[in-house]
């Protein structure tokens, strides 16, 4: 229905919008992004702002979230409890392994960056940031969810993961992410050890709901220069161990009303 269908359009520029707060996005590259003409998206764009959902700088060329954003989530209530049990957490973890924590959530076929932490570590080349959207294929907090999904499930994301990739990117990174998948499926959790990003090993663990279904999980990274090999067994267990907190966290938070 052409209604339908400008609800969705809508709702996907505004996704895309919000995963970039820190960097924002030029009029050209986003419409791009969400397969918009550049006239239908600068029309969106402009309600956007005047509604508070997006937002522009003197001398900027490019858009960012909106403080509408910020408000609508003030209403969520458990996800704010989620938050504040969950952060002290990764802190520890991060602290104690010299790594950087990061806890993405589930967003269809996608997941998002919810909350990170990194204690004194900074990791230039990690592409992974609060607010940062990625299909699950690409990252091992993704891969880590498609291997505790029922197969078929897993097998259809996986597929559609592909398509957009090589509909958007090409082919070129598609060797790099099989890499990736086939070093987390011998592991049996999500690792890395830089093959998508130079330098950078990340592995991750994901966390299930109460019915054992994925609904996030936690990646741990390092820099290869300051970590070996013995450290990834015994980042794997502290990364475990917090995980089986954050499922307990979570069960608390997200509990039915009642």
């Amino acid at each position: 229905m052409p209604g339908t269908r400008s609800v969705e359009r809508t709702l996907a520029l505004l996704r895309e919008l919000s995963h970039r707060g820190d960097f924002g996005w030029r009029l050209t590259d986003l419409a791009e992004q969400v397969g918009l003409d550049r006239g239908t998206c600068h029309r969106l764009l402009a309600c956007f702002v005047r509604e508070g959902f997006a937002s522009r700088h003197p001398g900027d060329v490019k858009y960012y979230p909106g403080q509408q954003l910020f408000e609508l989530g003030l209403g969520m209530p458990t996800y704010h409890a989620f938050r504040d049990r969950i952060e002290p957490r990764m802190d520890r973890l991060s602290r104690a392994t010299n790594g950087v924590a990061s806890f993405l959530l589930r967003s269809g076929d996608e997941m998002v960056c919810a909350f990170q932490k990194q204690g004194d570590l900074e990791l230039p080349g990690m592409l992974i940031r609060i607010g940062s959207r990625r299909p699950l294929f690409s990252a091992v907090a993704g891969l880590v969810m498609l291997q505790r999904m029922p197969a078929d499930e897993a097998r259809q994301i996986l597929e559609r993961n592909r398509r957009e990739e090589v509909a958007r990117r090409g082919t070129r990174r598609l060797e790099d992410l099989d890499r990736m998948r086939e070093r987390s499926a011998q592991a049996g959790y999500g690792l890395t050890r830089g093959d998508l990003a130079p330098g950078i090993w990340a592995m991750a663990e994901a966390v299930l709901d109460t019915a054992g279904q994925p609904m996030g999980a936690l990646t741990l990274a390092g820099s290869e220069s300051t970590l070996t090999e013995g450290w990834l067994s015994q980042a794997h267990a502290q990364l475990a161990e917090t995980v089986q907190d954050i499922a307990a966290d979570a069960a608390l938070c997200f509990r039915a009303p009642g």
